[in-house]
């Protein structure tokens, strides 16, 4: 009968291939090292992490093009006011009049009207008595009314005789107006309405833009927790099932050794059966 070393309890070793006692022969496969798995896990969470940080590098460049806006949209505003008022100012003054002589504002139309009846009436008297004229000093020049401004038949003055006006100062013989800058200004505050509209436009599309980066990063913050909320929880469900099969190999273990003195000193006391006996 062969003798089993005494040492050779000691010589059995869990192997990493077929997962086997190489002694007993007992099947190990639930005893996986989480080395790998641990590994995977961290690799996902540093993805997240860069995931997290490029949306973050989004939304601060998000902001800052909305906070560029927001400075043009103020200049924008800004100078529209000016505009407005410029354009304000321009209305309210005086428009100057084409013309040879002194500058004329143009009259309101009720006193255009009282300018054009003495004017009719002094045509229809000088008609019915052409050949009555009166001698005028010429200092005393006529000068027509509401203008202050010498009469266009001055001519007349130099031979000291009052002659009817040829032309009737009328609405339709009144000088005409400079051209005002009504229609650039009217281009401008076009062109101004339309640029405040792109504007407008551009913050509305950055707003939204935001918005969906925002909502982008807090689903992605909330789905990387998640995750490893639920990382966290698998790798402690098998962590304790490791703890609890290593503690059943190690009772078993300590029940092998037990077998194993038990055996031991049973061979020991046949073996001093045999040399008692004899050959």
């Amino acid at each position: 009968m062969a003798t089993p070393n005494p040492n050779d309890h000691t010589s059995y070793h869990l192997s990493h291939s077929s997962y086997t006692c190489s002694h007993c022969g007992c099947d190990f496969h639930s005893l996986v090292d989480p080395s790998a798995e641990a590994a995977d896990a961290h690799r996902r969470l540093h993805d997240l992490e860069t995931q997290v940080k490029i949306l973050n590098t989004k939304a601060a460049s998000a902001v800052d093009k909305l906070a560029d806006y927001e400075d043009e949209l103020r200049y924008l505003r800004d100078a529209n006011a000016r505009h407005e008022q410029q354009s304000q100012t321009g209305g309210t003054s005086g428009l100057a009049l084409e013309g040879p002589g002194p500058a004329i504002t143009p009259p309101m139309p009720g006193q255009s009207q009282q300018q054009q009846q003495p004017q009719s009436r002094l045509a229809s008297l000088s008609a019915l008595l052409p050949g009555r004229r009166k001698e005028v000093h010429p200092v005393n020049l006529p000068i027509t009314p509401h203008t202050g401004v010498f009469s266009q038949n001055d001519i007349a003055y130099g031979s000291n005789s009052l002659s009817p006006p040829k032309t009737p100062f009328t609405k339709s013989s009144a000088p005409q107006l400079l051209p005002s800058h009504s229609d650039s200004q009217i281009v401008t505050m076009s062109s101004l309405q339309s640029s405040l509209e792109e504007e407008r436009n551009l913050r509305l599309r950055a707003e939204s833009s935001l918005s969906q980066t925002q909502t982008e990063l807090e689903d992605l913050t909330a789905q990387l927790f998640g995750q490893a909320n639920e990382m966290v929880a698998t790798e402690r469900k098998a962590r304790a099932k490791l703890e609890e099969r290593v503690k059943v190999l190690e009772q078993r273990d300590t029940e092998k050794r037990r077998r194993l003195d038990r055996l031991e000193k049973a061979v020991s006391r046949i073996e001093r059966v045999k040399q008692m006996v004899g050959p």
